[in-house]
């Protein structure tokens, strides 16, 4: 599945004291150096690192080799 926004400039990371649009990432504004508000993309509750999102799975357990025929089984 793919997600596309409706449009790019709903996730810029602006500034709202000098409207400088900054990196992603960035959480000072590179113009004013006021604190970026960090603003999720809407409608996406579950992303990784997101409050209330799901843990990642654990690793898998290790194979287990069949028994062999006739076998006693546990």
């Amino acid at each position: 599945m793919c997600f596309r926004p409706a449009s790019v400039e709903a996730f810029e990371n602006k500034c709202l004291k000098c409207q400088t649009v900054n990196e992603a990432q960035a959480t000072i504004c590179v113009e004013c150096g006021t604190k970026l508000i960090s603003v999720g993309a809407p409608g996406a509750p579950g992303a990784p690192g997101a409050p209330g999102a799901p843990k990642p799975p654990g690793a898998p357990g290790a194979p287990v080799a069949p028994k062999p025929p006739g076998a006693p089984g546990k």
